[in-house]
């Protein structure tokens, strides 16, 4: 896993650099960035594990926008508001998109890098349910076609029996796929199949209920 890094999104020059004197005292690296839009320049590339700090009024792009652009693309990196002039719509829209705390300025040093801590254990949190989701893809991706309807067949609490009629081949066979489905995702245990599928499912996005295999 890469360093935790902490981005930091303001116009105000002597903000960032107090910012990140302040992050370098706990050791914690940092990276400035003096507006919103070039911060969404590289939103695709940036380190997984990090969390990103919002000036709420920038001159292109406010704090607000810029997190709005970021929940639309998906990208679920943990965020912190920054303002002097804040309001209860504001920092209620910014709790739904998922902030991690909305700061008012001037701010305590000490409360700022508690919350920043939080939002780097979520981002770690992020990154580690990200890489699961990506080896359990890959498991997935070597059920053959057959397995997968098993799986399914599986997955809806049917006995071997009804999935072989079901399927129109032997019980034998359908203990054979069975075996293999369990061998391939890595599990040993009915429960520990429905507990693989439902993470695989939620790191997905879908409900495990609504998702297909």
């Amino acid at each position: 896993m890469q360093e935790a890094l902490v981005y930091l999104v303001d116009d105000d020059q002597d903000v960032t650099r107090a910012l990140a004197c302040l992050l370098e005292s706990v050791q914690l690296s940092s990276r400035v960035f003096h507006g919103g839009a070039a911060f969404l320049s590289e939103l695709n590339t940036l380190n997984p594990y990090a969390c990103v700090v919002l000036d709420l009024r920038m001159p292109e792009l406010s704090g607000m926008e810029v997190l709005r652009v970021m929940r639309r693309r998906n990208q679920t990196m943990p965020a912190i508001i920054l303002s002097a002039h804040g309001d209860v719509p504001t920092a209620v829209e910014a709790m739904r998109l998922g902030i991690v705390d909305f700061l008012q300025k001037p701010f305590n040093p000490e409360h700022f890098l508690e919350t920043i801590n939080i939002a780097l254990r979520t981002a770690r949190k992020n990154v580690h349910e990200l890489e699961r989701t990506q080896t359990l893809d890959v498991r997935m991706q070597k059920l053959s076609a057959r397995e997968r309807d098993v799986l399914t067949a599986m997955l809806g609490g049917s006995p071997s029996k009804v999935i072989a009629k079901e399927l129109g081949i032997s019980y034998k066979t359908v203990n054979v796929h069975r075996a293999s489905v369990m061998r391939k995702l890595g599990v040993q245990s009915y429960q520990a199949l429905m507990s693989t599928y439902s993470d695989y499912a939620k790191g997905l996005g879908v409900s495990p209920d609504e998702f297909e295999l």
